[in-house]
């Protein structure tokens, strides 16, 4: 079964969702035929690098040949990299121009780099080179100065969410196409409901919070999707919560209180529970910490978007920002330090009790 992510990876510049300035500059480049030889995409993963360059590649051929991928990751010596110089010194059959896509490119060794530096410079008539890289940082000046380099952000939550509203629309065609019904979806569903056929319904919120755990890359969310759809057609933040593992935010908001109450032996229940439901501990803090920032931020700015919490929880959000932020901070600061004190311990629950009571005794 054709996952998700790749049944519904773009194929032309108008699919590719965010990244406007790029396109109009690409689109722009191919139409005038002045494209560059060589470009490097940078950033976070799931942004759309490969998939533009995959594309970018189609549109300089008029749809004709194939570009040649390397994964700079598993492909990463001299003599990998010498070898594409050599079969880049022939033309394309097939097609105008032979295009090298380098995936992961900040893994290359430094002697590769060296190897690639004159090719890119004056590379051979009829070829191109597109870098992909999540970590450009790495990539020495000397490469950089040779290529033109775009600057992939990341995908905004609500932009996902309409992708993933999309998807969600073709997948309940093909589902009452195949039962009977016709590619009218939006006047067909409910009579697929009626009829008990399984299409997929969604909450608004729930889609949202996908959004946001994917942190701006359009295939994590996609994929988590997936993995939602494969727990339940029903897409409520409950069942997203369930089938992701996320974050228990009701016993967060707990917890908060307890410490802010003072309540030792409350803090002391909610982490045995914790253990006792097989959670791994330094996972719990480190979300805890994760937890703690977000009603920080939320206090500060009265902005539910910038937290990676559901809006369902913003009364809850709230109410916790009431704490004051001179508490807040000083719970933030207990927790930064505690993920870094139990970072390599094999049993951390000690030092976690010992901090849970010091904190409600502060």
């Amino acid at each position: 079964m054709i996952s998700l992510a790749v049944k519904y990876r773009p194929q032309v510049f108008a699919d590719v969702v965010s990244q406007d300035s790029i396109k109009t500059i690409l689109q722009n480049q191919i139409e005038s035929g002045d494209f560059k030889n060589a470009y490097l995409f940078c950033g976070g993963a799931g942004t759309g690098k490969t998939t533009t360059a995959r594309i970018v590649a189609k549109e300089m051929n008029n749809g004709k040949g194939t570009p040649i991928e390397i994964d700079g990751a598993s492909n990463n010596g001299v003599d990998n990299i010498r070898e594409m110089i050599e079969k880049s010194k022939s033309k394309a059959l097939d097609c105008k121009y032979k295009v090298f896509i380098i995936d992961e490119v900040h893994m290359l060794s430094t002697g590769a780099f060296n190897a690639l530096l004159k090719t890119l410079e004056e590379p051979p008539a009829g070829t191109i080179f597109i870098l992909c890289t999540t970590d450009p940082q790495k990539i020495p000046n000397t490469i950089l100065s040779r290529v033109q380099r775009f600057d992939f952000k990341r995908i905004p939550t609500q932009q996902i969410v309409e992708r993933h509203k999309y998807i969600i629309e073709c997948e309940n065609t093909e589902i009452i196409i195949e039962n009977g019904g016709s590619q009218d979806a939006e006047h067909d569903i409910e009579w697929a409901i009626h009829e008990g056929i399984p299409v997929i319904e969604y909450e608004e919120e729930a889609l949202e919070y996908i959004a946001k755990l994917a942190d701006g890359g359009m295939r994590d969310s996609i994929t988590m999707l997936d993995k939602v759809l494969g727990y339940s057609r029903d897409i409520t933040l409950e069942n997203v919560i369930t089938s992701l593992g996320g974050s228990d935010y009701n016993q967060y908001f707990a917890l908060l209180h307890t410490i802010v109450d003072g309540n030792t032996v409350g803090a002391l229940q909610l982490t045995t529970k914790a253990h006792t439901d097989g959670k791994d501990l330094k996972l719990y803090i480190r979300n805890f910490t994760n937890f703690i920032l977000d009603v920080v931020k939320y206090s500060l700015t009265n902005d539910i978007a910038i937290t990676a919490l559901p809006s369902m929880y913003e009364p809850k959000l709230s109410n916790a920002s009431k704490c004051g932020q001179e508490t807040l901070l000083n719970i933030l600061e207990y927790m930064n330090t505690l993920c870094q004190e139990i970072k390599w311990e094999t049993n951390p629950k000690p030092l976690i009790e010992a901090e849970m009571i010091l904190l409600c005794q502060d």
